[in-house]
């Protein structure tokens, strides 16, 4: 298959929905002589924060020498952009040579009483190991697609672990209570792992202590282990910040992403790096430290794509999500007005998240990106509507409403009713920002 085949062949797995096994990725992993074992994997997992703290993870050690790789989920623009090697993302050639080379093996599983068809993600994820073990990376960030017990990239025997936090997300296939979310992902520990973790939740910590202590392995806390020393905003600049890690305390790092969740997820990726170079015997160099985040980028995390007006891209969507987006939103742009394009799946707490942002917005697009998961748009202006009515205060109601078919409309909406002062900005699904390509 050439590239565009295989986009065509990977978006018609989606069909083939979450599978809550192992199976068919360990039938897969073993036809192709289970390339897994031949890497050192550092497996983070939680509920947001998962993507940024994987990409700075992978720079730091990529910039101490070591032969590196991440795997991201999902992507935005492209299927490539969720392999990543020592500072590039996979080539369309790449991507379609690990893909052909697997494929074979792919059909063979499909023929086999598995419980239905390879996923999407099993997929991706077998293409993953198969690059690991081409490549001979030494070490592979991997974000976990969803949970962690029954994702696909459990398969992997992490040396390193790192959670995030938990909040509810996917609540109908990882438990309803943020004690079974957290029972899911802390199954990515294995026997004698080094885990780290920025959670606060007691009853989080309560059961990754359990998990840790029943294999044998470490744990480290945020604000016990390592945290954050000191905190300058840089305004749109990002970040100045000393960090705490286990070994040494880092100085002045210059963080040149937005987000008042950045400085948190910088100090993991610092922590999950101390303790992997541990394993080899080595330690952070604070000049290569520097020089690894110097060049961080992470599409859709509070980006700004375009100034007068400014456009932001933000992959808020969940509760916990958007949370964080009226934070940056209002710490960086309190008093400029902002146009706010909203659109949301259909099996996420949207009315939650309406909440949230009918709050902050001055003008509230309403709009679908046109996935088969979306909320309808009708559905949508209906919760709003309902949510605005019971808004006791009138300052934080939008003064106006709108509904627009698709994300590119609401974007040239946007920009035509739009002040050159004003903010724009496009949030609420992952999905949404693949669909903000009309050239700003």
């Amino acid at each position: 298959m050439n590239y565009r085949q295989v986009n065509k062949y990977l978006d018609d797995c989606l069909i083939f929905g979450i599978k809550t096994n192992l199976v068919r990725i360990q039938k897969i992993l073993e036809l192709l002589g289970d390339p897994q074992t031949k890497t050192d994997f550092i497996h983070i997992v939680g509920t947001n924060g998962k993507t940024s703290t994987a990409k700075m993870t992978a720079a730091i050690l990529k910039s101490h020498g070591i032969h590196t790789g991440y795997h991201i989920s999902p992507h935005i623009d492209s299927y490539t952009e969720r392999m990543w090697v020592n500072g590039r993302n996979l080539s369309e050639k790449k991507f379609t040579g690990v893909f052909n080379e697997i494929y074979p093996v792919i059909l063979e599983v499909n023929k086999m009483d598995l419980g239905g068809p390879v996923t999407q993600f099993e997929i991706i994820s077998a293409m993953v190991f198969k690059l690991a073990e081409n490549e001979s990376i030494e070490v592979m960030v991997l974000e976990a697609g969803m949970g962690g017990r029954w994702d696909a990239t459990n398969i992997a025997d992490s040396k390193v672990v790192g959670l995030t936090g938990v909040s509810l997300e996917h609540t109908e296939i990882l438990g309803r209570t943020i004690r079974d979310i957290a029972l899911e992902k802390v199954e990515v520990i294995k026997e004698k792992a080094l885990v780290a973790t920025t959670s606060s939740n007691k009853e989080v910590l309560k059961i990754l202590t359990g998990k840790v202590e029943n294999t044998g392995s470490g744990l480290f806390l945020y604000g016990k282990d390592f945290y954050i020393q000191k905190k300058v905003s840089l305004g749109l600049n990002g970040w100045s910040l000393d960090i705490k890690g286990i070994n040494n305390t880092y100085k002045n790092l210059a963080l040149p992403l937005l987000g008042q969740y950045q400085p948190m997820n910088l100090s993991l990726a610092v922590i999950l790096a101390e303790l992997y170079l541990g394993t080899r015997g080595e330690k952070i160099n604070e000049e290569r430290l520097r020089k690894g985040i110097s060049g961080i980028r992470v599409k859709g995390r509070f980006e700004i794509i375009r100034e007068r007006p400014m456009v932001i891209l933000d992959a808020g969507h969940n509760p916990e999500g958007i949370d964080n987006f009226i934070k940056n939103i209002s710490y960086y742009f309190r008093e400029r007005k902002k146009i706010i394009i909203f659109a949301v799946l259909a099996d996420k707490d949207y009315e939650s998240m309406v909440e949230g942002i009918i709050s902050v917005s001055d003008i509230l697009i309403l709009t679908s990106s046109q996935n088969i998961r979306s909320l309808n748009v009708d559905q949508l202006e209906k919760v709003v509507k309902e949510k605005i009515k019971l808004l006791k205060n009138k300052i934080h109601r939008p003064a106006r409403v709108y509904k627009v078919d698709t994300i590119e409309n609401s974007i040239k909406f946007a920009l035509k009713i739009s002040a050159i002062n004003d903010i724009i900005c496009i949030t609420g699904s992952i999905t949404n920002l693949e669909k903000a390509k009309y050239k700003l």
